[in-house]
């Protein structure tokens, strides 16, 4: 199948090769020229597979629908784009455009999935691959997988394993849509949530919330990302602590540096947790 690619980083790269080692043709990869796109990674996926490679300041430009139209794709594959897709666009190949989201959808439509699902504790996360629409993540579904999430694994353990489905299931989608009696699966809106984009203020730790959505909070946003802090302190990993000891000593909700220990002890109403992976800002 002819495929043209839109996407930004490592998970677009990984597509590609997956696409191309299943025998697709990738023609063309659109990308979005900004501070978040990884250029190098993707220079050197279409460099090695001889793809065109357009950067962009406006991906639903007439000038890029120029380029599309003129590759004629059968369908247009969108992997790990941050910017919305316009109809302009995804209407101009021949079976439509799929787009690949990091959760279950309809759960966490919307741009953080992967750090909500840690954020709400959940203990299963998945990937979706989907028809675009003209509203946010509302296609049929083409191909879903679900993963397991441990209680101790941080973002980028999930995203690790979201990867690795990553390197499948836009292939199997794509052999789905080859065959013409396929038919998506309509999104359950029973489980319909939606969530923007991390700000500043969702990483911040209150001290009102009960140790495990603290801890959950950490591992939502731990490396890559900027980590959950309070006031001065930033926090990297944590654990939440059954040491009676440290309940009596700090019997007041509050965080506590341990000079001694080189440790954080972060004192909710409910419990302990105790960080020695800490920065101080």
């Amino acid at each position: 199948m002819n495929l043209v690619v839109f996407g930004e980083d490592m998970y677009t790269a990984a597509v590609i090769e997956s696409l191309l080692k299943a025998g697709n043709q990738v023609t063309m990869l659109v990308t979005p020229d900004s501070s978040t796109a990884n250029f190098k990674v993707l220079e050197e996926v279409t460099g090695k597979h001889h793809i065109a490679f357009l950067k962009t300041g406006d991906i639903n430009s007439e000038a890029v629908a120029e380029k599309v139209r003129a590759v004629q794709p059968d369908l247009i594959v969108s992997a790990h784009l941050r910017k919305i897709m316009r109809k302009n666009i995804f209407s101009l190949a021949k079976k439509g455009a799929i787009n690949v989201h990091p959760s279950l959808l309809p759960k966490y439509r919307g741009l953080s999935p992967q750090h909500q699902a840690l954020m709400h504790g959940d203990s299963e996360s998945g990937v979706t691959v989907h028809f675009i629409e003209e509203e946010v993540d509302t296609g049929g579904i083409v191909a879903q997988q679900k993963f397991s999430i441990s209680k101790d694994d941080y973002i980028m353990q999930v995203q690790a394993k979201m990867l690795a489905i990553y390197k499948t299931i836009v292939v199997e989608a794509v052999a789905a849509l080859e065959q013409e009696s396929f038919r998506p699966l309509p999104q359950d809106l029973a489980t319909l949530s939606y969530f923007g984009p991390l700000k500043k203020n969702d990483r911040q730790v209150h001290l009102s919330k009960t140790a495990e959505e603290i801890y959950n909070l950490i591992r939502a946003v731990s490396l890559p990302y900027k980590g959950a802090f309070y006031e001065n302190y930033v926090f990297w990993t944590a654990e939440i602590s059954d040491d009676k000891d440290l309940v009596k000593k700090y019997p007041a909700v509050g965080v506590y540096f341990e000079e001694a220990e080189d440790r954080v002890i972060i004192r909710t109403a409910d419990g302990v947790l105790v960080s020695e992976d800490y920065e101080l800002n």
